[in-house]
């Protein structure tokens, strides 16, 4: 599903973010990918989202590379993604249901599919009864639902999700996260980039850590120990 193959990465500063990195995310696996802030994990998921070329190397999405699409392919790339912020990026001025359509719209579904799909999805992520509110009444707990309900609206392969829990409390990030293994008992493959030691503790799924831009550890059922050392 998602492959790195020796991938290094080199800012224009001179800065080594990733090293020589090989890495394989299995279709409908669910992977956590930690690591001390400015250790190279959210330049990884960036070069899944093409938002970074990598300066070596190759990454395969779903079997292709994406080193080489052009960049008005890139679009069509991310059709094929769920992706889930930290600070939600919902659109103020429409209501909850007009943010989880646009997605559908921006893909050119029609009306009817729209109709049936959203309220599906709204009602997956427990917020059916608020579809005519806007994002500034619902709390941050909420507005991380409605993100997630648009990032899945269009049935991705994979959900790609970026310290998605960092502006919750600790009951609404479990539950965000709890939120996010049903959606991958579904089928979906789940990447979390994360520093929620006691959430990726509890869940016990594969650890990716990355420390000083290289994988440091890789284990299928693993624990975030600390900031540097995992185990």
């Amino acid at each position: 599903m998602i492959i790195f193959d020796d991938v290094c990465k080199v800012y224009s500063t001179g800065t080594e973010a990733v090293k020589h990195t090989t890495l394989h995310i299995e279709k409908g696996e669910f992977a956590f990918i930690v690591g001390p802030s400015g250790c190279g994990k959210s330049t990884l998921m960036k070069m899944i989202l093409k938002e970074v070329e990598p300066t070596s190397g190759d990454i395969y999405i779903n079997g292709k590379s994406i080193i080489n699409i052009p960049h008005n392919k890139v679009p069509y790339l991310r059709r094929k993604m769920g992706i889930v912020f930290q600070d939600f990026r919902l659109l103020p001025d429409k209501t909850v249901y007009e943010n989880v359509a646009y997605a559908m719209r921006v893909i050119g579904a029609n009306p009817k599919q729209i109709k049936k799909q959203v309220p599906n999805v709204l009602s997956l992520v427990g917020l059916l009864k608020k579809a005519k509110v806007y994002p500034e009444q619902l709390s941050g707990g909420e507005q991380q639902r409605v993100a997630v309900a648009r990032a899945i609206v269009n049935n991705p392969m994979m959900l790609i999700a970026d310290e998605p829990t960092g502006n919750l409390d600790p009951e609404t990030a479990w539950e965000i996260m709890s939120l996010l293994n049903d959606i991958n008992r579904r089928g979906t493959t789940v990447v979390v980039a994360t520093h929620a030691k006691d959430i990726v503790d509890k869940m016990q799924k594969r650890v990716i850590a990355i420390e000083n831009g290289t994988v440091y550890s890789d284990i299928k059922k693993g624990v975030y120990i600390n900031e540097h050392k995992y185990d």
